[in-house]
């Protein structure tokens, strides 16, 4: 009993000796501005990914995503009031050329390729940025 017990204290002992503690990571992030009515005011890297199909067939065709920690959310432009054509003309910009922006962006879920809630087609659905402004 007295060497399981000594064996014991002894386990203990060397475990609480050796165990790291744990430090959170620090990281270099700033915290999302909420701008009301659902909008987050945030920077972040934008990128161009090529359209695949559902039958997995690479297209010629180009679309914009902002990238999240947590998933990458496509840029639905037909309900932004950005277009493609000023986000691009933004990101073009010989002093960004990391294709980051600040802006003001809200997250939605539906369909992506619908800009117009009486067609009936199929499109994918999931979750899609839709950007307000951006800003400078």
């Amino acid at each position: 009993m007295k060497k399981t017990l000594l064996f014991s204290i002894l386990c203990l002992c060397t475990i609480a000796c050796t165990a790291q503690t744990k430090q959170p990571m620090k990281r270099n992030k700033t915290a999302d501005t909420s701008s009301g009515d659902n909008k987050v005011i945030f920077s972040a890297p934008l990128v161009l990914k090529t359209f695949v199909k559902k039958n997995g067939e690479r297209t010629d065709l180009k679309e914009w995503y902002i990238q999240r920690s947590i998933q990458d959310y496509f840029v639905k432009f037909c309900e932004s009031e950005v277009s493609r054509e000023e986000l691009e003309t933004y990101l073009s910009d010989p002093s960004n050329p990391l294709k980051v922006a600040k802006l003001e962006v809200e997250f939605r879920k539906g369909n992506w390729d619908i800009c117009d809630d009486n067609e009936l087609m199929q499109s994918r659905v999931g979750e899609y940025a839709i950007i307000h402004r951006i800003i400078p």
